[in-house]
Formats: structure tokens, C-alpha cells, sequence
């Protein structure tokens, strides 16, 4: 029998529940004996290597993807092995694949059927794509966004690189693993007025500054 599956994307800032909801679709489908697997990517190294747990406490077990994995050979192997097909794949951080993997989960779909979701942020603390997010927007048959709220009330939509003074970062390495004391959500209005307060405090002369 065929089955026809769907490849989606479901994206939101950092603190909006992305890994909760992905947590909370899993025991939906404990609950339904349905067949599921849990993957994030290996480069977020916050929880031990089988984890993934939400800031709410749950968690399920999972599997590594590293740089190096190719999702579709895995599967197919999986599949050809244990004579059955999954119905569902869940994926954490997925910001952090690559173009090619996310080409990969979308051939599982297309060729197996295999429903999978794909859980992560848009964009990076300069509000720039990360590589699979932007394949992701490209090729996901479905994509949702998860939305959560900015200190003043607007949607948030940056996810801004704190430092230990609470003042943005806006240089630096695309990728930080860190939590509530590294990153904030916020609006773009936000994000742009605390850019401009910073960059006017820099260049107050000292003496404006006793």
C-alpha cells in the first residue's frame, strides 16, 4: 500500500517551546502505538548523547546525527532490515543539518512515506539563516511557526546573543551552544533600538560618562 508523506518545518525563536512540543507530539504517538524515532543534530551538546529534554523536564531518548550522517542511507538500511517503515521521524535543532541532509529527510519522505518533522530556529543571533533552516523553508511541504512574545508585547523574532552585562552581541561564531544566559528573544524593533543604544554608548566620550 502506498503512503504519502510530508516533510515539515516547524520554527520559532529560542524559549518557544520548540523541544516541548516536539516532546509532547511524541507521547501522541506513544499513546496511539505509533511507530517514531527522535534525532537532533550531535553538535548541541547540552544533554547527554540520547536525549532530548525540554526545559519543562520530559525528555525521550534519541539518536546522534553527526556532520557526517547520511539520514537517507540510515533509514533505508533501518527499513530494509527490519522489513517495516515508521511512521513518524522527529527532529530536533533542526537549524544545525546540513543542506544535504535535509535533501536526504526529504527523500525518506518521498520515497518511504515517512512523515517528519523538523523542529528549530530560523535564524542565528545576527538574524541570518543557518544552512538547514534555509533548505528547510526551501523544500518542507508544510511549514508552521511557533510563536512567542517579546518583552514589550510584539512577536519575537531574533534570537540576540547576550553577553555577562546583558548587552547584545554582534560578532562571534554562527553557532554557541548556550541558554537563558547567552541568548534573549526578541522583536526586531527591540533588537535594533538596543543595537543603536549600545553603538551610542560607545562612542560617548568619557567624561559624558562619569
Amino acid at each position: 500500500m502506498y503512503r504519502k508523506g510530508k516533510l515539515y518545518f516547524r520554527y520559532g525563536t529560542m524559549g518557544s517551546a520548540k523541544t516541548a512540543l516536539l516532546l509532547t507530539q511524541a507521547y501522541n504517538f506513544e499513546e496511539r502505538n505509533m511507530k517514531y524515532q527522535c534525532l537532533k543534530p550531535v553538535i548541541d551538546t547540552r544533554e547527554s548523547a540520547n536525549v532530548i529534554r525540554s526545559r519543562l523536564g520530559i525528555e525521550r531518548e534519541c539518536q546522534w546525527i553527526y556532520h557526517e550522517t547520511d539520514l537517507y542511507s540510515h533509514f533505508r538500511e533501518r527499513f530494509k532490515a527490519d522489513g517495516d517503515v515508521i511512521d513518524w521521524i522527529l527532529v530536533d535543532e533542526a537549524q544545525f543539518l546540513t543542506a544535504e541532509q535535509v535533501d536526504q529527510l526529504a527523500h525518506v519522505v518521498d520515497d518511504f512515506g515517512v512523515n517528519v518533522i523538523c523542529y528549530g530556529l530560523r535564524t542565528d543571533f545576527q538574524s541570518n539563516l543557518f544552512e538547514g533552516s534555509r533548505r528547510l523553508f526551501e523544500v518542507a511541504d508544510t511549514i508552521d511557526e511557533i510563536k512567542s512574545t517579546c518583552t514589550c508585547g510584539r512577536k519575537t523574532i531574533i534570537n540576540a546573543r547576550i553577553d555577562s552585562a546583558g548587552d547584545f552581541v554582534q560578532e562571534g561564531a554562527q553557532v554557541e551552544i548556550g541558554g537563558d544566559d547567552r541568548y534573549i528573544a526578541v522583536c526586531r524593533k527591540c533588537w535594533r533600538n538596543k543595537r543603536i543604544s549600545q553603538a551610542a554608548r560607545a562612542t560617548l566620550p568619557f567624561d559624558d560618562m562619569d
